[in-house]
């Protein structure tokens, strides 16, 4: 049986390594496999979680927590460990992340690569499929300069629109419709959100906060996490999170951030802001009179990052040369800056800066046990290509072990 897998990022790498003793074939546009999966997790390869109490933050999750049920994070933990992988844990944000103990991604890369080549795997590299055909259920695959391949199975593990530099450039999605399946609307995903009206810092910096949504003065979402601000653009996990759902409900171009999250006592899931304003007037009050001696300038000095205090003295028009001089009602607007930080946010998002690709192949027409196409027999997807997305945290890099162990499975 000869199986052809169009793209060698890390779905099409898994793939290819549980595929023992077959005829298969990558066929790769880039001059190396995995080029996006050197990149996962800043280079450290965080690869899945041991949280997955958060998977109704998945996009189509029903159809993702089937897969993550034929192979969980501890299949796929297991499977790297024998391929010589050693898991490490960390904890970040209540959650706990999965790395190599290398924090190397290209510990990972290695090991998928060695065994796809003790499979005997055949891999073309700066090779384009430009075109599909089915004849007598053979796939041909047609590769320009009037050569074409054949495959009795074919699977489509060409990723999204993110990256394009690593050849995940969206381009293969003409030709997937062209075959008759849908795609769904695609936009950025996992990706920094830039700023409707300029804020005039001067330096990029990072800070803890609390990001929070409201609707009708409700919190519809929130998470804890570290925020980076830049001179055009705001990122850090939780904006990355949220940049996923900015295109699905339009009450999400305003976000809050509530800096003194970790430092007050009120952090139940029933945030009180106005108790919370309450308790940081009492605390900047008892800063006031500890600090009478400071510049206004170095009042919040050692509270939150000195670009943001600078930025928080002008949008609350403070006039005051000294600590002392600070009023009641100085006290208060700082207060409520601190706790109600009000952002509003453009729609330019870019799959420049994008980790993952919102939308995909239609998972309507793919059988959710098999991952098989439901219009041609023979025909699989897996990871990114389809339309099912992940929050940060190795998710995204879960379903793609899933989808290929499943397709895998069923070949």
């Amino acid at each position: 049986m000869r199986i052809g897998i169009i793209g060698g990022g890390a779905s099409g790498m898994i793939l290819a390594s549980k595929l023992k003793n077959k005829d298969v074939t990558i066929i790769e546009k880039n001059n190396k496999l995995g080029k996006k999966l050197l990149l996962t997790g800043n280079g450290k390869c965080n690869f899945t979680n041991m949280d997955f109490s958060c998977v109704t933050e998945i996009y189509n999750n029903e159809f993702a927590v089937n897969c993550f049920k034929k192979y969980d994070n501890i299949s796929f933990i297991n499977y790297f460990k024998s391929l010589g992988i050693v898991p490490k844990i960390e904890t970040h944000k209540n959650r706990d992340y999965v790395y190599p103990n290398t924090n190397k991604s290209s510990s990972v890369y290695y090991c998928l690569y060695d065994k796809i080549i003790s499979n005997n795997t055949k891999i073309l590299y700066n090779t384009c499929a430009y075109d599909i055909r089915i004849e007598d259920n053979i796939f041909l695959i047609d590769i320009g300069n009037d050569q074409t391949l054949k495959f009795d199975k074919l699977v489509i593990s060409t990723g999204g629109c993110s990256y394009k530099n690593t050849g995940s450039d969206g381009s293969f999605f003409s030709v997937i419709k062209n075959i008759g399946h849908k795609v769904t609307d695609l936009h950025p995903g996992l990706c920094p959100l830039s700023y409707k009206n300029k804020l005039d810092f001067k330096n990029s910096f990072r800070v803890n906060a609390l990001l929070y949504v409201l609707n009708n003065e409700k919190i519809i979402y929130k998470e804890f996490g570290e925020i980076q601000f830049n001179e055009k653009s705001i990122s850090g996990i939780p904006i990355l999170n949220i940049s996923n759902k900015t295109h699905l409900n339009k009450s999400l171009s305003k976000i809050y951030l509530d800096f003194s999250y970790n430092l007050l006592s009120d952090n139940d899931d029933n945030i009180n802001t106005a108790n919370r304003i309450n308790e940081l007037i009492n605390i900047l009050t008892l800063r006031k009179k500890e600090l009478s001696y400071r510049k206004t300038i170095d009042f919040l000095n050692g509270f939150l990052p000195d670009e943001l205090n600078e930025f928080i003295y002008k949008k609350c028009k403070i006039d005051k040369n000294n600590v002392f001089e600070l009023t009641d009602e100085n006290i208060k607007n700082i207060a409520k800056e601190i706790i109600c930080f009000e952002i509003d946010l453009s729609d330019d998002k870019s799959f420049e800066n994008a980790q993952i690709t919102l939308g995909g192949v239609d998972t309507n027409y793919i059988n959710i046990d098999s991952l098989e196409s439901k219009i041609i027999k023979g025909l699989y997807f897996t990871g990114e290509v389809l339309d099912i997305d992940g929050i940060c945290g190795g998710y995204n890099l879960q379903l793609a072990y899933s989808t290929a162990s499943i397709v895998a499975d069923n070949i």
